[in-house]
């Protein structure tokens, strides 16, 4: 359902110009909500995301359980029909949209704040999350989506490199879910299994609220609690990730015909939400390969070696360790030198630690381009419910900026060295033939 011109196309262009211009409220309500506020009065606009946890605790065999609830969602309720549903939030003037990733199911909501506006929007919003009706058809339609979408990513070298890393990573756990995707595991999805996850996962103790716009604490209470009215008191299902299993320094050759390109990944599980080590790894991702053309794996690989066209690293911070990545594609028969000069670069990043100028460059940037973040009331209400979802304290953002000036060059050098170990990577190649 996409948003009316009700909503003025210039609130998407809202910035804000230095991060403490934002200020988070967070409290828990009687019914044990968490509610995250940031009050922007400059525009008529409330945007919402409600988080709901557990997207990742469902049966090994159904990893698409998850994401097929959410999808569903905003597809019929009790009251409307599909097109019905359409035809009333075009009348209103709101967006709501929902997902699920390996960790939380994720509902969005855009309205104005004028009363009537909101307050429509609001029964809408809670119609689509606590009474949805799951419909054969659309479940019909969603496989059959689902089904087109997997198969035209299975003819992409990088998809299928993703996938065997992620598996390669986290085996059976959680995280992988969405590597396990298959056309039985989507075909296997039931009525009864959508249900059975909306009854266990939507509930009032396990929602987390973040609203952003123009609203007050009082009104936020009771746009909560009007979203969220009619789901149980108490979730059913149980919410703890496991630990991740350790399954280090593995490869996997995957052979691909008609491609001349070969598709690289290398990675492994590295880095919580609140690591003591975030800012010096978020420091050094960047000189190493998150930085674009500034990086030291895009100057000798592509600038040097001329083996790729472009190549990156990334930090993914989860509850327990996301991935560390670092990706690239190259000729079929460069793979194996590409790969080998990445774990060089790798490898010295990791004995010698950055220069002071490249350093001061990574900082700059990072500090630099740190105000976009807030730009926006939905990057903004994102950060908000990164803040209420996951416990970080409320000044997380406001003195990140700090926190990474303070990052010194000796402190990249011995985090990177204590933390990564080159050999521990997890490699997969696609595109060349196996082993």
């Amino acid at each position: 359902m996409k948003i009316r011109v009700l909503i003025p196309a210039f609130a998407a262009c809202l910035a804000f110009t230095a991060a403490h211009a934002v200020e988070f409220q967070r409290w828990k309500t009687a019914d044990g909500v968490t509610i995250t506020l940031v009050e922007r009065h400059e525009l008529p606009i409330v945007n919402m995301q409600i988080t709901f946890k557990g997207a990742g605790q469902i049966a090994e065999h159904k990893p698409d359980l998850a994401a097929f609830t959410a999808t569903m969602l905003p597809s019929g309720t009790e009251k409307y029909g599909e097109e019905a549903l359409r035809d009333e939030s075009n009348r209103i003037g709101v967006t709501v949209s929902a997902a699920a990733g390996p960790e939380n199911t994720t509902i969005s909501f855009a309205s104005l704040s004028r009363r009537q506006n909101l307050s429509d929007g609001l029964k809408l919003a809670n119609q689509i999350i606590a009474h949805p009706k799951f419909d054969p058809a659309v479940l019909n339609r969603t496989k059959e989506q689902a089904l087109t979408s997997l198969k035209q990513s299975l003819s992409d070298p990088g998809f299928l490199a993703g996938r065997a890393v992620t598996l390669l990573n986290y085996g059976s756990h959680p995280y992988a879910n969405s590597a396990r995707s298959s056309e039985e595991s989507i075909n296997s999805i039931t009525l009864e299994d959508l249900s059975q996850f909306h009854r266990s996962h939507y509930a009032k103790n396990n929602a987390y609220v973040a609203i952003v716009g123009d609203i007050d604490r009082r009104q936020a209470e009771k746009t909560a609690a009007a979203v969220l009215e009619g789901l149980p008191a108490q979730a059913a299902a149980r919410n703890e990730i496991p630990e991740i299993p350790n399954n280090a320094g593995r490869r996997q050759d995957i052979p691909f015909d008609g491609k001349e390109q070969a598709s690289v990944i290398m990675g492994l599980p590295l880095i919580v939400r609140q690591d003591p080590d975030r800012y010096a790894l978020a420091v050094g991702n960047y000189i190493l390969g998150g930085g674009g053309f500034d990086s030291r794996l895009m100057k000798k690989l592509r600038d040097e070696k001329g083996l790729v066209y472009g190549v990156s690293s990334s930090l993914s911070p989860m509850t327990r360790k996301g991935p560390f990545s670092i990706a690239f594609s190259t000729k079929k028969d460069s793979a194996e030198d590409a790969l080998a000069a990445a774990r060089a670069v790798l490898a010295d990043f990791i004995a010698e630690g950055p220069t002071e100028a490249e350093l001061k460059q990574a900082k700059d940037n990072i500090v630099g381009s740190f105000p976009m973040t807030f730009d926006t009331n939905a990057k903004t209400v994102a950060i908000a419910a990164n803040v209420g979802a996951n416990d970080l304290p409320l000044d997380y953002y406001d003195t990140y900026t700090a926190h990474i000036e303070a990052v010194t060059a000796e402190q990249v050098r011995e985090v990177w060295r204590r933390r990564l170990n080159p050999q521990e990577l997890n490699v997969v190649v696609v595109g060349k033939g196996g082993r």
